[in-house]
């Protein structure tokens, strides 16, 4: 990935390309997510990769976003995950976009994901992530 400026971490398990999950970062316009969720299809196993924006309010960003389901759906109270919508952590609101993702798919935080195997994924990503794991 060119001009990242700055890692805040990563966010589900600690091989995201592997296991889902996803790479918080920022550059020149802003903070960002990469967010790659695993699936398999006849040929292998596969990777989607979502470029998501992280706003400074996520409730504000994502007004069509029914927060008491989402948050039932990660086991949360809607008050709690709401909390961290507009926390001063961008790993903290990445998780927030994470948890409308598991609930109402990522296509809706990027309708144009990459698709690609696992092993094009690794490496594409792969030192990315291991830059950002350190």
């Amino acid at each position: 990935m060119d001009n990242v400026t700055k890692f805040h971490g990563i966010i589900g398990d600690i091989n995201p390309i592997e296991h889902g999950g996803g790479v918080v970062f920022e550059r020149g316009h802003g903070v960002e997510m990469i967010y790659f969720q695993g699936w398999h299809d006849g040929e292998g196993e596969r990777v989607s990769v979502y470029e998501i924006i992280i706003e400074a309010d996520v409730v504000k960003d994502l007004t069509w976003v029914d927060w008491k389901s989402v948050a039932s759906c990660v086991g949360l109270k809607e008050e709690e995950l709401t909390a961290y919508s507009d926390a001063p952590s961008p790993t903290a609101r990445a998780q927030v976009y994470e948890s409308v993702g598991f609930h109402s798919g990522f296509s809706e935080l990027d309708p144009s994901p990459l698709h690609m195997s696992l092993e094009e994924a690794e490496k594409q990503y792969g030192a990315f992530v291991d830059e950002a794991s350190k």
